[in-house]
């Protein structure tokens, strides 16, 4: 009894629990080592793993791929909002240059009604 369940642990070791189409569910493993040897006349399981490896290679390369290309669109959503920034502060530097201009102007006329009220005082002491 207990040679038997060995033998069915042991089975179950080398037994496949996948399936693919290139597989027959639970083909010994013997068969699928003969199968991978390039040699091999009946090679239709070879190509097809190389296939899918292949495949696989191909899908993991498209995801890097999407990965590369979300972080290109990362790259240039913030340049173009480092350019806005840019913009932005020119814009506020344009600004704070007209408030200055406008504010030497406002001093230069009132720096004109002080002397021109300094004037009035000093004619009316004089008189």
């Amino acid at each position: 009894m207990s040679s038997s369940s060995e033998s069915y642990n042991t089975l179950a070791i080398y037994r496949i629990e996948v399936n693919h189409p290139c597989l027959c569910r639970d083909q010994p493993a013997s068969k699928l080592r003969e199968a991978w040897k390039p040699n091999n006349s009946g090679r239709h399981f070879y190509n097809c793993t190389k296939s899918m490896n292949m495949k696989l290679r191909i899908n993991d390369l498209l995801v890097r791929n999407g990965q590369v290309v979300e972080l290109q669109k990362k790259v240039k959503k913030h340049k173009l909002l480092r350019k806005a920034e840019k913009e932005l502060a020119k814009a506020r530097i344009q600004e704070l240059l007209i408030e200055i201009e406008r504010l030497k102007k406002m001093l230069k006329n009132v720096v004109f009604i002080a002397l021109v009220c300094l004037l009035f005082v000093v004619i009316y002491f004089k008189l």
